[in-house]
């Protein structure tokens, strides 16, 4: 599979720009007649929740002053990790009716080339444009294993090895913002120097709209938990050579009393944000780092965490 950051370059619906990035987060999206299938998506919201994957459905998303087809579905099944679709027709009259909204909805997960998970109930029949693909048939009984098991393939099929890079894409950005923060000005001399300590162990830095308060941020969804505490206690050592190396610095010209008063304030505000694939990861480290503490305050979130904060916005 291919695990390149890829974007969405056109709007399929005519509108200036997209730019969503495919696979950017821990969600699977489900395509479903809301009046058809209510006992599996109750089951499948059960597993995808046990893995820690958001279940995403068009009809739980609000889109005020925007395009709901854009915002609604359209998004949600560019960045999901994989797709799910019912597809259960309805019965008027003793004749099955595929659901249009449904169907819409599997040909753009299609065309988008999205790793799609297809169910139908065992008795009823596919329309004839996708009869010739692979389908999963399944009864009451049986749905929940069957399932339980295509969920786990697709999870290790669609595995991420590269992040959404926290520079350019969109749900990050927008995280930021709902944060009320902003990527530090690196032009600025004495940001630039902050940026470049955390930098070597992949932190970004951010500062609040006062501009007082600095954060290391780590998007670290790629890497184990074990690493991700590695590289924090690494910045928090180095970040604290650096304050012991202060009044040497100042000895020898390089750093100005005057700068003190600024420094201080900086260093009492100083904090950590990390961004992990998942909550048992995001319980390790805060277990560790409330064990053997760091001098920054600091904060763990989940990238369904910084979904869930997004989507509040969108």
């Amino acid at each position: 599979m291919d695990n390149r950051i890829r974007r969405n370059e056109i709007c399929i619906i005519g509108l200036p720009r997209c730019d969503y990035v495919f696979s950017s987060t821990r969600s699977c999206f489900i395509a479903y007649g809301f009046e058809d299938s209510p006992l599996e998506m109750t089951i499948l919201k059960s597993i995808l929740g046990s893995k820690d994957i958001e279940a995403v459905e068009a009809g739980g998303k609000l889109a005020p002053a925007q395009s709901a087809f854009c915002a609604k579905i359209c998004s949600k099944i560019i960045t999901s990790q994989f797709c799910v679709v019912l597809l259960n027709n309805r019965s008027e009259s003793g004749i099955e009716i595929p659901n249009a909204n449904v169907n819409m909805e599997y040909g753009l997960m299609l065309a988008f080339n999205k790793y799609v998970i297809p169910f139908q109930r065992k008795e009823q029949k596919l329309p004839f444009n996708v009869a010739g693909l692979d389908t999963i048939k399944y009864t009451d009984q049986d749905f929940n294993r069957l399932a339980k098991e295509a969920i786990d393939d697709a999870i290790e099929k669609t595995k991420q090895e590269i992040p959404f890079d926290a520079g350019i894409d969109q749900i990050l950005d927008t995280f930021l913002l709902v944060k009320k923060t902003t990527m530090a000005n690196v032009e600025d001399f004495g940001e630039r120097q902050i940026f470049d300590l955390g930098r070597r162990f992949g932190f970004y830095l951010i500062n609040d709209f006062s501009g007082f308060t600095y954060t290391f941020l780590g998007n670290f969804t790629n890497l184990r938990a074990e690493t991700s505490l590695w590289r924090i206690k690494l910045l928090d050592e180095l970040w604290n050579e650096r304050i012991k190396s202060i009044p040497d610095r100042i000895k020898l010209g390089v750093a100005s009393e005057n700068m003190l008063p600024l420094l201080s304030e900086v260093l009492t505000r100083m904090q950590i944000w990390v961004i992990v694939n998942n909550k048992a990861e995001k319980e390790k480290i805060e277990t560790e780092l409330k064990k053997n503490p760091i001098n920054f305050s600091f904060e763990i979130f989940t990238s369904v965490e910084v979904r869930t904060e997004v989507d509040k916005f969108l």
